[in-house]
């Protein structure tokens, strides 16, 4: 396999689908908001791990959690720096949500911790992961993770970080793939709209199926539109398929380079849309199946 491949699109495994279909229906979109109140709150530093969860929990907040690079002290530490930094704290605060933060040191932590089933995706290394108690239907879930090892289609950068407070409540798989969405250089608008319950259960549901199958398509489309809803509009689905054997945020940024590599698909992506879904699922066969579905 060629790994330095710039268009993968045209090969066999990256065929990437879109699919529209007018359809009567546009239904109530909801963002969901934090539980508490909408009144900014200060955010609280904790520098244990344990107390910052405990807190955490108390408080019905997001948890933020920074392990720093290893033999770095903490103020040469990029992220440690940006963090104290006074316009990035602004934009967790203005969230309207609760933030803990928490900065490890990486000689200190815990291997338990690194290795945790709940962070296989930070690659075992330095990094930052959100565990959210700020909602009930997340409560206590890693919903965010950003490796700063180098993989192979995602490398950390420092916007990525600003990206967090922005993201819709949902789980990892979710967020992980709004965020390639977010990050990419192009600045797709397809989720500026409303974040959908009903459209992102069904993204959820359609990649699930998809991964089940260990193949990539709009199976069943005309019938999971219909069960959708929604009133008025366009609606639209994408799909794309990773390369076997990459983790979660190689995969996403690997299936938003996909649909750039099409004008159809990139302009449902980066188009303007009223109300979205993204999700992405892994299959046994090491692939990633994502899918966003809108209506405009």
């Amino acid at each position: 396999m060629e790994t330095n491949n710039p268009c993968r699109f045209l090969q066999p495994i990256t065929i990437v689908f879109i699919f529209a279909l007018s359809y009567q229906c546009f239904g109530a979109t909801d963002q969901t908001t934090s539980s508490r109140s909408t009144v900014p709150q200060e955010i609280i530093e904790v520098s244990d791990y344990g107390e910052a969860t405990r807190i955490a929990k108390e408080k019905s907040a997001m948890l933020l959690v920074s392990i720093r690079v290893k033999n770095v002290i903490a103020s040469s530490d990029l992220v440690t720096k940006q963090l104290a930094d006074p316009s990035v704290r602004k934009v967790f605060v203005n969230s309207k949500t609760q933030w803990i933060f928490c900065e490890l040191d990486f000689n200190e932590t815990s291997i338990t911790l690194l290795y945790s089933t709940s962070l296989q995706q930070l690659r075992k290394g330095p990094g930052i992961f959100v565990v959210d108690y700020a909602h009930k239907t997340m409560h206590g879930r890693v919903v965010s993770i950003l490796p700063r090892q180098n993989g192979r289609y995602y490398t950390f950068q420092p916007s990525d970080l600003l990206l967090l407070p922005g993201l819709p409540t949902g789980s990892l798989t979710q967020r992980s793939m709004i965020l390639a969405v977010r990050r990419h250089i192009d600045r797709p608008k397809s989720t500026n709209g409303s974040f959908n319950t009903a459209l992102n259960e069904a993204a959820t549901s359609h990649s699930a199926h998809q991964a089940q199958l260990q193949k990539q398509g709009h199976h069943d489309w005309q019938r999971r539109s219909q069960q959708l809803r929604l009133h008025g509009g366009i609606v639209k689905e994408v799909c794309a398929e990773s390369w076997p054997g990459q983790d979660l945020l190689d995969s996403c940024v690997d299936c938003v380079s996909c649909w750039r590599q099409s004008t159809g698909h990139w302009r449902a992506v980066c188009g303007e849309q009223s109300a979205f879904g993204y999700d992405i699922r892994q299959g046994t066969d090491s692939i990633w199946y994502a899918t966003g579905i809108f209506i405009h």
